[in-house]
């Protein structure tokens, strides 16, 4: 990611319209793709497709019931093709700790789509599908049995048998990483970004982080481990930026179940000193995406409170649940500056979602699934 240490251009923020696909809890995640090949976008959650322009609803599997408690069986949506036939596949993370499972297009036939078993144990909270090698082809990128792995999506020969996994790191022994931590089931915070700046991916977690190997996707083997204390457990996604231009890579964050945005600065190779922003603004920020939303060629961050991640009390359902995005303002020699400006206060964001242009317009848009229902937010 290149950050530009200028104050942006003076234009006007950018402004939303509201879609509600669904009032339902559904699911945590949520992705989007032109399902039937009918030249419109549709907006997939795991259970349900929902069909372009009117959002009509349809089953991909057996559909959990439909209430706001207990918890969902997609926390992550990801979308592609991934048997190479031409049609919209789709992968659903469920619970952790659950075998990730991928859904083929059944190409316009009726019934529920045909189900199977990716890879098993899925771990870390924070689950990933990325352009890791920035080869142009995404992996998925999350803990899988108490490591932490990345998986190729395999050939279309291979793709209905069960998927390699790529073991990033060894078990971790309870002096580093007690319980298998940050590769646990429950575990929360990782990222793909480059930490110290030699121009590849690495991965990171709150505790350290792992440098990719100069032969990137060839390389066979365990990534070398940078243990450094980052930040305590409980952040969501994490990405670099020299904030401060000071020529090393800065970490920022949120906090899944807490509040505040997190500064991770680098204060030298692998050391980091924290300042934490905007505390009490919103909570329960389980994830969120740095974009360029207003097209001044500078990233932002999305993020937002995912309503209730630890069950549910019907008698708070009409509580906020707030969608913010930060204008990140960068100034040499000095911290960088969020400035927050507020979207929606009734939907939020889930485990994950997506900040892609969605309607072709080439502006960013808004797509979220959580217990307060789906929503659409594009930019007018």
């Amino acid at each position: 990611m290149t950050f530009s240490l200028v104050g942006p251009p003076v234009q006007s923020a950018p402004q939303f319209r509201k879609t509600v696909v669904d009032t339902l809890f559904r699911s945590e995640g949520v992705g989007y793709g032109d399902v039937n090949k009918d030249g419109s976008n549709d907006i997939l959650v795991g259970d349900f497709w929902y069909q372009a322009p009117d959002w009509k609803a349809h089953e991909i599997r057996k559909p959990r019931k439909p209430n706001r408690g207990g918890y969902t069986e997609a926390f992550a949506v990801y979308p592609d093709d991934f048997n190479r036939d031409g049609w919209v596949d789709v992968m659903v993370i469920p619970f952790h700790g659950k075998p990730a499972k991928w859904y083929e297009n059944p190409k316009g036939a009726e019934g529920h789509w045909k189900e199977r078993i990716a890879f098993k144990g899925t771990g870390n909270e924070t689950r990933l599908y990325t352009d890791l090698f920035e080869d142009g082809q995404k992996v998925f990128l999350m803990g899988v049995e108490e490591h932490i792995a990345w998986v190729g999506v395999p050939d279309a020969k291979s793709v209905n048998e069960e998927w390699k996994v790529n073991n990033v790191s060894d078990r971790f022994p309870n002096s580093i990483f007690p319980r298998g931590w940050p590769a646990h089931k429950f575990a929360h915070g990782l990222g793909a970004a480059d930490v110290n700046g030699d121009g590849r991916k690495d991965i990171l977690t709150y505790g350290g982080w792992w440098e990719q190997p100069e032969n990137g996707r060839k390389h066979d083997g365990i990534w070398t481990f940078h243990k450094s204390d980052i930040i305590k457990g409980g952040v969501a996604d994490m990405y670099t930026l020299d904030a401060d231009g000071d020529g090393l890579r800065d970490i920022l964050c949120t906090s899944a179940h807490g509040t505040g945005i997190f500064w991770c600065r680098q204060v030298k190779a692998n050391k980091f000193e924290t300042t934490t922003m905007h505390k009490g603004l919103i909570h329960e920020t389980h994830s969120a995406n740095m974009v360029d939303l207003n097209g001044d060629g500078r990233l932002d961050l999305v993020t937002g409170r995912r309503f209730f991640a630890h069950g549910f009390r019907p008698e708070k359902a009409g509580d906020p649940s707030q969608l913010y995005w930060f204008d990140i303002q960068l100034k040499k020699g000095s911290p960088p500056e969020l400035v927050p400006t507020l979207i929606d206060d009734q939907s939020g964001v889930g485990a994950q979602f997506v900040t892609e242009d969605f309607n072709g317009d080439k502006k960013t848009d808004i797509l979220i699934s959580n217990r307060k229902g789906v929503f659409l937010f594009t930019q007018k």
